[in-house]
């Protein structure tokens, strides 16, 4: 059999949930530099003909299919093998040679992630990384988000996070819909001051989310809170922060076009990023803007002679 007919062969004995693993697949990021990637293979200390050689060793089957992962200074070769007729994804570690095989598909890890949370599945995704292989499993149930990470190797399942709607606090409520897209929700409405304006330098403790929950960023976590002016920050800000009382805490649901546009930033927002901050208004450090306090009364003055 020729290779072409067996590599078509073995795509068409796959099932729906394996193929469903090439949507982890980065279809955004550009090409690396084919000088760059040269030498960064160059140097690896497991070839790629030396891997093929171990994969094959450790499965007893045939490589169809090679792809070379360049992750900074990381390399993974990942092969589709062909073991019995059977498809089988085989890892091996460009600087040690470790050999990782998946034994699990995609659908292997959705019925022992069903079983751990008995609800409708979202989606699936593979992780796949030549020490930890897994897949990420998402169910919808009691009105929650619950991300299943199973092992892929022995079905094990390695975590379990959950969420609401939106990452971070969870929202009790409706959100306030603003007419520029802003949406918010008030966990707690201070009772200080509230900024006059763009001008107000203001200090905060945030954390920042993506849509998908990934956590991009947080003062709370540095364990140091942010002070900026108003009009500095990113326009979902400056109103949303502008318009809360000191003490309060507030969700934000930015949408792009009041974030950082359909460009993004990277590598850590993504383009068109809708984000969610959960945020603390702790003071207000300087607001030229707001009025002038009011002049304390002057003292009465008696004379102490006079009885």
């Amino acid at each position: 059999m020729k290779t072409s007919t067996l590599v078509w062969a073995l795509c068409a004995a796959l099932s729906h949930s394996a193929l469903a693993q090439d949507t982890t697949k980065d279809y955004e990021s550009l090409p690396p530099d084919p000088a760059e990637a040269a030498q960064k293979l160059a140097a690896a200390a497991v070839s790629m003909t030396k891997a093929i050689e171990l994969a094959t060793a450790a499965t007893g089957g045939r490589i169809v299919e090679a792809t070379t992962n360049i992750d900074g200074e990381k390399i993974t070769y990942d092969f589709l093998c062909s073991v019995g007729g059977v498809p089988q994804h085989v890892l091996v570690d460009g600087s040690t040679g470790a050999v990782a095989t998946i034994k699990l598909t995609i659908a292997d890890a959705i019925v022992v992630a069903t079983k751990q949370v008995d609800g409708v599945v979202q989606s699936a995704s593979a992780e796949f990384e030549a020490a930890d292989p897994s897949y990420s499993v998402v169910i919808l149930m009691g009105g929650k988000f619950h991300t299943i990470t199973v092992d892929a190797n022995d079905g094990s399942i390695k975590s379990e996070t959950v969420r609401g709607q939106f990452p971070g606090k969870d929202v009790t409520g409706d959100l306030v819909s603003l007419p520029d897209g802003l949406k918010y929700f008030d966990f707690e409405v201070g009772s200080g001051a509230a900024p006059s304006g763009p001008g107000a330098v203001v200090e905060v403790h945030y954390t920042g989310y993506l849509v998908d929950g990934t956590k991009f960023d947080s003062s709370v976590d540095r364990g140091q809170p942010a002070s900026f002016p108003l009009a500095n920050v990113i326009k979902g800000w400056t109103e949303g922060v502008g318009s809360m009382k000191v003490g309060g805490k507030r969700k934000l649901v930015i949408p792009y076009a009041l974030a950082y546009g359909p460009a993004g930033r990277a590598p850590v927002i993504p383009p068109k990023a809708t984000l969610i901050f959960d945020v603390e208004l702790l003071r207000i450090i300087s607001d030229p803007g707001a009025p002038a306090a009011p002049a304390a009364p002057k003292p009465i003055e008696t004379n102490p002679t006079t009885k």
